[in-house]
């Protein structure tokens, strides 16, 4: 059991050391579709695809140069003599950056690459990938996606990156060690799949069968891979959704000749697509279902990059009118808040706030509540508030925040005098919050400061739920130029904002 343990806790150093490099999946800031010329905001320069070559043509002084990969390439291609500014294969550089989402295919043929007089031209075989050029401290990788040709950037100053520690893992469980058998097809069988990008699909062919028995009965999987150099497992479990992401994948090794193998899922990964919103990793193959639980290997990380940045974990107490909750659950996400719900009334759990940027809790009434439901929302608001985590109350549930600052200062000694608390006014919701925040800094008005600490920010209640904005840029111009909120949409992106500027 010891030895088990270490080489375990050897493995995931291994693990979080890999992610944890300049250029790798933490770093992945933005996914490009290229058409026949495209650039955008902070692009390097235009890039243009032609008969299957793609082109860029840097910006005046820009100063970029090829990457590791690209450098190889061309060393190789020198290295051939000069009768070709082609390159040929290298094995390092044909094998796609994706090296734990697509099968390794034997004889793909490799990228060639061709340095430009202002800028670079790559070619990739069908699936491939190459990571091309860097820009400072960004990195320009080329991919092909079933034939589908895209930029994605990395760069080794991610935020992302920065906050990075380790991957959340279950506990080591020697229990979900199985001793398996691998059975090879004749020929691979090849599948249409999903991927973590919406629309896009691609073809992979599963070599073969692995088996083996659990407490669930017989278990088989299909396995991609090369037999000869390392087999791959793309499983979908009942964890998925709730402590995992939506499928995870686990690197068998080599088969011995008797296709005798250990499946251990304590060393299950999260693919890429766990970590940013720019990867294409691909879904496991139609019935590839673990029967039983898998609590093993690693968790959902707590930590999401999208376009609207870095998630924000937050906790959110609030009695839903599920009509409103149809239109606004879905702006959460999009804004990178990474809401954990609860209702006061019928989640009666002792909610830890550790891992929280913050905490909001919004009610327009609190004669619903229970009294333990109620003496729950103050106790969290106090924890919150202890613990100098932002905390929010909104409409009549603001009342827990305010109590709870009244009973904490009283625990300390302060003696606030604070003799009639703020009514509001009439007609407008009110948002009570800790000085931990800046709410002038998105553009909210704060009506009222009392001398606890607290501040307080009123809206209309008159305004419509969804916005006239459609894209994020929008919704940020508005915030900067400092114009009014005219939706509840936008109210919650710049809370959103609020909370992220705080972390």
């Amino acid at each position: 059991m010891n030895q088990f343990v270490t080489e375990w806790n050897t493995w995931r150093d291994s693990r979080n050391s890999a992610l944890a490099t300049p250029f790798g999946w933490l770093s992945v800031s933005g996914l490009h579709w290229l058409d026949e010329t495209t650039t955008w905001p902070d692009a390097p320069g235009t890039f243009t695809v032609d008969d299957g070559w793609v082109s860029v043509a840097l910006e005046p002084g820009t100063k970029a140069g090829p990457a590791a990969a690209t450098f190889d390439l061309m060393s190789k291609s020198a290295e051939a003599g000069p009768s070709t500014n082609d390159a040929s294969p290298s094995s390092s550089a044909s094998v796609p950056s994706d090296t734990t989402i697509l099968p390794k295919i034997p004889e793909i043929s490799g990228p060639e690459v061709r340095v430009e007089e202002n800028g670079f031209s790559a070619k990739l075989p069908t699936g491939g990938s190459l990571q091309w050029f860097t820009v400072g401290n960004v990195l320009y990788e080329l991919i092909d996606r079933a034939g589908r040709i895209g930029i994605r950037v990395r760069d080794s100053k991610s935020p992302l990156l920065g906050k990075f520690f380790e991957v959340p893992v279950f506990d080591p469980d020697p229990s979900f060690v199985f001793l398996a058998k691998f059975t090879p097809f004749e020929t691979p069988e090849v599948h249409k799949i999903n991927t973590a990008q919406d629309g896009l699909n691609v073809e992979t062919p599963a070599v073969g069968v692995v088996s083996f028995t659990s407490e669930a009965g017989e278990v088989k999987l299909l396995a991609t891979g090369n037999p000869a150099s390392g087999l791959q497992l793309d499983f979908h479990d009942s964890t998925n959704g709730v402590t995992t992401p939506a499928w995870r994948t686990l690197d068998l090794g080599v088969p011995n000749h008797d296709g005798s193998l250990v499946v251990d899922f304590n060393r299950a990964v999260n693919y890429p697509f766990a970590f940013t919103a720019f990867a294409t990793c691909p879904a496991p193959i139609e019935g590839n279902v673990v029967p039983f639980e898998v609590t093993a290997g690693e968790r959902t990380p707590p930590f999401y990059f999208s376009e609207a940045g870095i998630n924000v974990p937050f906790l959110f107490y609030v009695w839903w009118d599920e009509e409103s909750a149809k239109v606004t659950r879905p702006w959460y996400a999009r804004f990178g808040l990474d809401i954990t719900m609860h209702n006061p009334n019928h989640d009666d759990i002792a909610q830890s706030l550790v891992g929280f940027d913050g905490v909001a809790m919004s009610g327009g009434d609190v004669t619903p509540l229970t009294r333990k439901a109620r003496s729950r929302m103050v106790k969290v608001a106090t924890e919150a508030l202890t613990s100098r985590i932002p905390v929010i109350g909104i409409g009549a549930y603001a009342e827990f925040v305010i109590r709870a600052q009244r009973e904490l200062h009283e625990s300390q000694g302060y003696v606030d005098n604070i003799e009639e608390e703020y009514a509001g006014t009439e007609g407008k919701l009110l948002i009570v919050m800790n000085n931990e925040l800046a709410p002038k800094n998105v553009g909210f008005d704060v009506v009222h400061t009392d001398v606890s600490g607290l501040l307080y920010v009123e809206m209309p209640y008159d305004i419509p739920l969804e916005s006239d904005f459609h894209e994020l840029d929008e919704f940020e111009a508005a915030m900067y130029a400092d114009a009014p909120i005219k939706s509840w949409e936008e109210f919650d992106y710049r809370m959103v904002c609020l909370i992220r500027q705080h972390r």
